[in-house]
């Protein structure tokens, strides 16, 4: 629970007073924590009252007896809805998160200034991001702009490239000085930087910080002539990417972080719904974790290796007998399967939920359980994050419900993942010296022995390592 403070109200977009409630993720308030959220309602506020239900799965906002409770998940940013601007912050300080980020995006190494500050408040998360990218995109300028041949079809008076014979028959022969020709020039107005131009202009609006807003505006003013894109999609960026090539594959991390921006900004859903886009940036901590835990292992494991998103076939079957709509039987999808050799070791999920201070919700314990009783070794493990130095696993057996079983249960590993060691791990300035370091702790979070077969508990934290 969580004791609220006042804050000033802020001003929003749209001019109207908005109320600020600061959170951190997997964090509840209600109106018993903070008085500001007594008596307040959405019910002559439809489109409030509808964006509280669409974002359900990403933050749970209901009305109680005495006014509004909210209740964050893995989501973290800024959103606005009715009279409420709610900021959701990362528990994981700023330095060390722009280090994992940079880590499992595969971003450069440039520290920004603005890592050394909270990374949402007051304005959002995103601005930790925009800061990245406009670090980004300094070096790119510093170093020039890509440039690419364009070809270009115009009369010119010194003649180059190849002239335009079937047009010069068209004009009825020579009538002028000027000659028509087809011709090749390196220019910096093409398809890549018009994306990271328009990158930074849709930043510049995804932040409410005056001096990050300027920076990223005298940034994109340096892109000269290349071309203002009004709009720009993922798809965009998607064909900005599959461009890349050795000569241009320093703009790839500027690029990663301009689809990050674009995937969590705004909320609207749909179409039919951009009526009730709102100001706002949620970013999935969730997704980002998994792919740290990801890239993490397999960089570092040795003996072993990992195949990510691996579906389990056959758990579940409709009995042929009784399946009079031909159903397809689903198929699990832990995040991780464990390999040795070319033989399943067993199953590994990721989740971005501290469950030393939380707890482990049921439903994910019933998942879990599913891939324990689906691996070789009845056993699998979950990977959570974590920021408190004294955790360690714990294990939940899966027994048979018969006491004359002679089976050893399967097991569920709850296993802590301590970001912040991780990102002493890989700090840039030790690298190659700590190599050994994450070698030995990537093999030890993957250990596949229940406790019942163990003897002594094995550390996944700082000691172990």
């Amino acid at each position: 629970m969580r004791t609220g403070s006042w804050t000033p109200p802020m001003q929003s977009p749209d001019g109207a007073g908005t109320l600020l409630i600061e959170l951190a993720e997997w964090e509840r308030v209600g109106p018993a924590e903070d008085e500001r959220l007594k008596g307040i309602s959405f019910a002559d506020n439809l489109p409030a009252r509808h964006l509280a239900e669409v974002l359900r799965d990403r933050m749970d906002i209901r009305e109680g007896y005495r006014g509004l409770e909210i209740a964050t998940t893995s989501f973290v940013g800024r959103v606005d809805i009715g009279p409420l601007r709610i900021a959701i912050r990362p528990k994981l300080p700023a330095m060390p998160l722009a280090r994992l980020l940079r880590y499992a995006y595969g971003l450069r190494d440039i520290t920004t200034i603005e890592e050394t500050h909270a990374p949402t408040t007051p304005h959002g998360f995103q601005d930790l991001l925009i800061a990245m990218l406009a670090a980004e995109v300094e070096e790119l300028l510093y170093r020039g702009l890509a440039r690419r041949y364009v070809p270009l079809a115009e009369p010119l008076e010194s003649p180059r490239g190849r002239i335009l014979v079937a047009e010069l028959a068209r004009q009825g022969g020579i009538t002028d000085a000027r000659l028509p020709c087809r011709y090749f020039e390196r220019r910096a107005n093409w398809h890549l930087n018009q994306v990271l131009r328009a990158g930074l202009d849709s930043a510049a609006r995804m932040t409410e910080d005056r001096d990050l807003r300027r920076r990223v505006h005298r940034l994109a003013g340096a892109f000269g002539d290349v071309e203002r894109k009004e709009k720009i999609e993922i798809t965009d960026v998607d064909r900005a990417e599959s461009g890349l090539n050795r000569m241009n594959a320093a703009n790839a991390s500027a690029l990663s972080i301009i689809r990050l921006l674009l995937e969590m900004h705004g909320l609207a859903f749909d179409q039919a719904e951009e009526r009730l886009r709102t100001h706002g940036f949620l970013f999935d901590m969730n997704r980002f974790f998994q792919r740290l835990v990801s890239r993490f292992l397999h960089d570092n494991l040795i003996s072993q290796r990992i195949i990510d998103e691996w579906p389990i076939q056959g758990v579940f079957s409709y009995a042929p007998e009784a399946n009079p709509r031909r159903r397809v039987a689903p198929s699990p999808r832990p995040d991780f399967a464990l390999i040795r050799g070319n033989a399943l070791r067993g199953f590994l999920d990721s989740k971005y939920r501290d469950i030393w201070e939380h707890g482990l919700p049921a439903n994910w314990l019933y998942q879990l359980s599913i891939y324990a009783l689906a691996a070789p070794t009845r056993v699998s493990i979950l990977l959570y994050a974590t920021m408190a130095d004294r955790a360690r696993d714990e294990q939940v057996d899966i027994r048979e419900p018969f006491l004359w079983s002679t089976k050893d249960p399967a097991s569920v590993i709850l296993r802590p993942v301590h970001l912040t060691w991780l990102a002493e791990l890989l700090d840039p300035d030790h690298i190659h010296s700590r190599a050994l370091e994450r070698r030995r702790w990537a093999e030890n979070l993957v250990v596949l022995q229940a406790r019942h077969s163990l003897r002594e508990t094995q550390g996944h934290g700082p000691q172990a390592a």
